[in-house]
């Protein structure tokens, strides 16, 4: 099987909206993975890497600001950062809490604390700043591991003998530090529920672990096809498919007790998610669970 092949397991169905995810991401090469001077992580608990200075009761505001920002990079006006991050809203975390500050008039000293925690590039121009219509973008030196993550997802597809998808899917997947989205402190990031990010960050992550999973299994590599469950899951926890793509995997390894083990984390991670309601697993899931292990009980907590 070439570089270029991609294995289409009947026993591995693709997650129905990882399709849909990947269309509409933009098309990117991946740049050098070296180190830079302002960094931008999304991929488990936000946080910036910068080189400018910053008040400490500044940085979640200042955070949330450039993490809006580097995904989307086209830019935003301050008045539609005041409100997708509710600085509008008297109620909401990234308001002013001294009550004299009048409506929305925290984001432009927001904006211009952000810049200088940002610093300037090689050329010494500011890595944020605004156009003469006022819509603020950032620099294309400020690195995201986001953008890297679709990078190399796009390349992994790529139908030509040059491209190695295992290793593209590998890196993109090393990129993952936690939960995505899970650990949104004091309510902050709501916009990313209103708005396709959750959602296709999520489809995306899936859609790369079940990939490399496939890939791997179908070499027979069964610790590489568990790691990349396990990753996926590491992003996505209630990510059913990919617990699926774990059972198949473990079973392919004959381990029963192991199979027994990851069934059993399997319903504990769905059962109930921080912060929602407990819920049955999919039909699918059930399923296969029977299907692996006839007479696997469920235990209820």
């Amino acid at each position: 099987m070439t570089g270029a092949e991609q294995p289409q397991d009947a026993h591995f169905p693709r997650p129905d909206s990882a399709a849909d995810a990947l269309a509409t991401l933009p098309h990117l090469e991946p740049h050098p993975a070296g180190p830079t001077e302002a960094e931008v992580h999304v991929l488990g608990y936000p946080y910036i890497g910068a080189p400018g200075p910053i008040q400490r009761e500044q940085a979640d505001l200042l955070t949330e600001i450039i993490v809006f920002l580097a995904l989307h990079r086209d830019g935003a006006y301050p008045e539609e950062l005041r409100d997708f991050l509710g600085l509008s809203n008297p109620s909401s975390p990234s308001a002013p809490s001294d009550g004299q500050a009048t409506q929305g008039s925290a984001i432009l000293p927001a904006l211009i604390a952000a810049r200088s925690w940002l610093g300037v590039d090689a050329d010494g121009r500011p890595r944020l700043q605004p156009a003469p219509d006022g819509l603020w973008t950032l620099s294309s030196d400020v690195r995201c591991d986001w953008e890297l993550f679709v990078a190399y997802s796009h390349r992994a597809a790529r139908p030509d003998d040059a491209s190695n998808p295992q290793a593209d899917l590998r890196d993109a997947l090393n990129l993952i530090g936690g939960p995505l989205w899970s650990d949104r402190a004091d309510g902050r990031y709501q916009w990313v529920e209103t708005t396709p990010v959750a959602r296709t960050m999520r489809d995306a992550v899936i859609d790369a672990a079940h990939r490399l999973a496939a890939i791997t299994l179908e070499r027979g590599d069964t610790m590489t096809a568990m790691a990349a469950c396990r990753t996926g899951l590491r992003a996505v926890p209630t990510a059913e498919a990919l617990w699926r793509d774990l059972l198949r995997t473990v079973a392919a390894r004959g381990e029963r007790k192991t199979l027994e083990a990851v069934a059993g984390e399997l319903y504990r991670a769905i059962a109930a998610p921080p912060g929602r309601p407990s819920r049955a697993a999919e039909p699918e899931t059930d399923a296969l669970v029977q299907e692996l292990l006839p007479g696997f009980r469920r235990r209820r907590h």
